[in-house]
């Protein structure tokens, strides 16, 4: 961002000095020139008063031309990297900038390929390399998604919330298997929205985080995808329960649990087992006596027995 400001602001004091410039010769032309228009009126009578010379402040007012940065068109190298769709959708926003011809968009596409999509655009006839239309079409065929409709309905049915992975990735992840639908069959799916709603509801890991996702459709059956993961979210972040219910955390503590058995080791367990036999030995023996003391207390509040610490001064 700074370095855009500060190319802006070069570019601004360039076309500041480039206007001064323009006016100063401008201002050296009008001299002359007045000059010149005296001198031959002056030859048949006297000159008459000049107007002055001609001010800079009299003149167009100063304009600032804004030139905008060109947009960035990543390389397109084939199967790996950038996908070919979104490569396209770049591609298409950096013509539309540019306005170029049809042939230099052939061009302008052609070198920004690499490796096996270049040589393969290479060795096309001339008239297809030549035609911007039809070197994106090859190029989408070639790399574009070979998978069935069905085959791609199956996997965003089939696709849950998988261990570890958090709210926000597997909402990106429901999107990304829609759009591929989409792409394959864009009229087949007219309710996508209320279906990435759906599947994300039912597929999210915590059974108390989906009832309460559920309550939230059924209480707003027009609730969105958006408002649906809002309220999800916040039930993750704040540890707020969305229907009113205690909550646990969507991702199950299965480290920490492990981490716990791992840290009572065999040097641990005994010391802790020792321990607790002392406290076992020292509550046997309060137990028994509270017992003596209870037998004593007993003892002397019955008037018919006599008292128990005198009975072996009278056995004596």
């Amino acid at each position: 961002m700074e370095a855009e400001l500060q190319e802006l602001r070069d570019l601004v004091t360039e076309l500041r000095a480039e206007n001064e410039r323009l006016k100063r010769d401008q201002a050296t032309a009008a001299v002359p020139a007045t000059e010149g228009a005296q001198t031959t009126s002056g030859s048949t009578s006297t000159a008459a008063p000049s107007d002055g010379p001609v001010s800079v402040s009299d003149m167009a007012p100063e304009r600032f031309l804004y030139v905008p940065r060109e947009r960035k068109c990543p390389i397109f190298q084939g199967k790996g990297g950038v996908g070919i769709l979104e490569w396209i959708e770049e591609v298409q926003a950096s013509l539309r900038v540019r306005k170029l011809s049809p042939i230099d968009q052939a061009y302008f596409i052609f070198d920004h390929l690499e490796g096996e999509a270049k040589h393969e655009i290479k060795y096309r006839p001339k008239a297809d390399r030549e035609n911007p239309n039809k070197v994106l079409s090859l190029l989408q065929e070639l790399y574009g998604c070979n998978e069935s409709y069905v085959a791609l309905q199956k996997d965003f049915f089939s696709r849950g919330q998988s261990e570890g992975e958090s709210l926000q990735e597997f909402f990106h992840a429901l999107f990304t298997f829609m759009e591929r639908v989409l792409k394959a069959a864009p009229e087949a799916v007219p309710n996508s929205a209320i279906l990435l709603r759906d599947q994300f509801v039912e597929h999210v890991n915590d059974p108390d985080l989906r009832r309460a996702l559920k309550q939230v459709v059924r209480d707003k059956p027009d609730a969105t995808l958006l408002h649906v993961r809002a309220e999800a979210m916040r039930w993750e972040w704040e540890g707020m329960p969305v229907g009113g219910r205690q909550r646990s955390f969507s991702v199950p503590s299965i480290c920490a649990t492990q981490t716990t058995s791992i840290s009572m080791g065999s040097g641990v367990l005994p010391k802790q087992t020792s321990e607790l036999a002392e406290v076992k030995a020292m509550l046997k023996k309060q137990q028994k006596q509270l017992d003596r003391l209870t037998e004593t207390v007993a003892l002397l509040q019955n008037p018919g027995n006599p008292n128990p610490l005198q009975q072996p001064r009278l056995a004596q």
